[in-house]
């Protein structure tokens, strides 16, 4: 792992085909790298001073809008903003989303129908009469939202407490949960790395 002081992040944040995303170009004084990471989503657009501490290097590629691209990329471990300036960035960056970078599980091998063998009918109308018995729960009674935290984190944003998410999960889910959260009124404090409420 590396450490690096004073680097500089230029994250930009990016309305994509899966909901918006960030990427950040990272300056430091050996070279300059594009950082595609999870954690990245959190912030907002601006530059951040910070202090990273990078996992990797590494070339990375990917094919948009009729060109190959090869980058080299860094893999951050972690960041600690010194400074941060939330101004947009200027310059328009044409990026896919790296969601959709992402290797795509492989189809589901479907395997032929078992035939059933002949089989006693009273273990049909008992069976049948069992699952009418039983009370159907709908789908939608139960929010879509809880799925996104757990009870901690939902008590404490029921009572308005800063909330720190986990960013090595999934980048979908990362994405959802900080959209919530900036819907209910949060805001990301990049030099701490929690959610604090805001209003």
């Amino acid at each position: 792992m590396i450490t690096v002081k004073n680097a500089t992040l230029r994250v930009k944040r990016i309305n994509g085909r899966n909901g918006p995303f960030c990427i950040a170009d990272l300056s430091t004084d050996f070279g300059e790298f594009k950082v595609k990471e999870s954690l990245l989503d959190q912030f907002d657009e601006g530059t951040y001073e910070a202090t990273v501490w990078i996992d990797e290097i590494y070339m990375g590629q990917y094919v948009a809008y009729g060109k190959a691209v090869t980058e080299i990329r860094a893999r951050l471990r972690d960041v600690q903003v010194l400074t941060e300036d939330q101004r947009p960035v200027s310059e328009e960056i044409v990026e896919p989303d790296p969601l959709e970078e992402q290797p795509q599980p492989a189809p589901a091998i479907q395997k032929p129908p078992v035939q059933e063998e002949p089989r006693d009918k009273r273990w049909d109308k008992f069976k049948k009469s069992k699952e009418e018995a039983a009370p159907v729960q709908d789908a939608d009674e139960s929010e879509p939202a809880n799925d996104l935290f757990d009870e901690e984190t939902w008590s404490a944003m029921e009572r308005a407490m800063p909330v720190k998410l986990d960013a090595s999960v999934d980048r979908a889910l990362l994405r959802q949960q900080a959209g919530m959260l900036r819907q209910r009124g949060y805001r990301f404090d990049a030099k701490q790395q929690i959610w604090l409420f805001t209003s």
